[in-house]
């Protein structure tokens, strides 16, 4: 689907493209395995299968089994009783901060049955990779399906759709309303902003992550980097069309591409912005590659490194890229640029 020891963590388990396309397969079948000695204890609970009436009371007690859909229900006011590896929300997501109370149910596609039983949630918010396992956790509580926008060939329209849906289900749309109006407010002052500098638009950029320090995962057409790129007036160089390289655009069709580093000539003109964090081994390794501190970029000093920003993550997700794009676009042109 398309998303040291913190960054081997964060490879298996943050919400990268790779991963997910992964997860959404194999790691959903492994759950269902995983899930099978539990099945006499979870119809035990079968009476709590019944899906939400219209008329039912706003759900309050909610569990989510994803960190970008935990990242949206935040945003709609509502913080959950649980959610899968509170601490990796923490350190991939970011924002909205989740707060220390939240209880840790296991694995993102391996909950602990016995803690969600205790934690008694009366609803589940799961995503398409759970679709195997979802007649057992449908006899704990009701679900609710989301994050197929982040498979979509066009995620911001679909996120936006899936923001209104869940708040529609916690029976507050007018948090949906409010959190995409903040949303819009934020791309407009961004994009105002940079239209009143004529150098800090004048180039493309390209918006990777550093995967080692011989390749990039770099962000194209379809992803939703590439959309607010596009909003706030900043030219997305993976989806120029060079003639040198037979006009083949960076993008796999899943809104990223895995690239050599050596790539980068061909965008010369492109600053790079790499996504937070930065792991220690490729920074130490980047500095000892001499095809990298050959790179223009790299010796002109136009790489700068953006915050740690889930690049499938909600609509406060996607404020904090535009508002960090714009201040890593004034540091590179004010020659502040680089990863030192």
């Amino acid at each position: 689907m398309k998303k040291s020891s913190h960054a081997s963590m964060r490879s298996v388990l943050a919400p990268d493209p790779l991963r997910r396309k992964l997860l959404a397969g194999i790691g959903a079948l492994g759950t269902l395995s995983a899930l099978s000695p539990f099945d006499a204890f979870a119809a035990e609970n079968a009476a709590s299968t019944a899906s939400a009436a219209s008329t039912a009371p706003a759900p309050h007690r909610i569990v989510t089994l994803n960190w970008e859909l935990t990242e949206t229900l935040l945003a709609l006011g509502v913080t959950p009783i649980g959610t899968s590896l509170p601490d990796w929300y923490r350190s991939t997501i970011v924002e909205p901060p989740l707060s220390a109370g939240v209880a840790n149910i296991g694995l993102l596609y391996q909950p602990n049955f016995e803690m969600l039983q205790a934690l008694a949630p009366d609803l589940l918010v799961i995503t398409p990779g759970h679709a195997p396992a979802r007649p057992w956790l449908e006899r704990l509580a009701p679900t609710i399906t989301l994050g197929a926008y982040m498979s979509s060939d066009t995620p911001y329209p679909a996120l936006l759709g899936e923001t209104r849906e869940l708040a529609a289900r916690l029976q507050r749309p007018q948090n949906a309303t409010a959190l995409i109006a903040a949303t819009d407010r934020v791309v407009a002052d961004v994009r105002a902003q940079l239209a009143t500098h004529a150098a800090l638009r004048r180039a493309p950029v390209l918006v990777a992550e550093l995967v080692d320090d011989r390749h990039l995962r770099v962000y194209a057409q379809g992803s939703l980097f590439d959309t607010m790129l596009q909003k706030i007036g900043v030219g997305n160089a993976a989806n120029a069309t060079n003639p040198a390289t037979g006009g083949r655009r960076w993008n796999t069709g899943s809104g990223f591409a895995l690239v050599p580093v050596q790539r980068l000539v061909e965008v010369q003109q492109a600053s790079l912005l790499l996504v937070g964090p930065v792991a220690p081994s490729a920074r130490a390794g980047i500095a000892r590659n001499a095809i990298w501190q050959a790179l223009p970029v790299v010796r002109e000093r136009r790489v700068t490194l953006l915050p740690v920003i889930a690049p499938y993550g909600g609509l406060i997700s996607m404020q904090r890229f535009a508002q960090a794009v714009a201040t890593a676009l004034a540091t590179i042109d004010n020659g502040g640029g680089g990863l030192a």
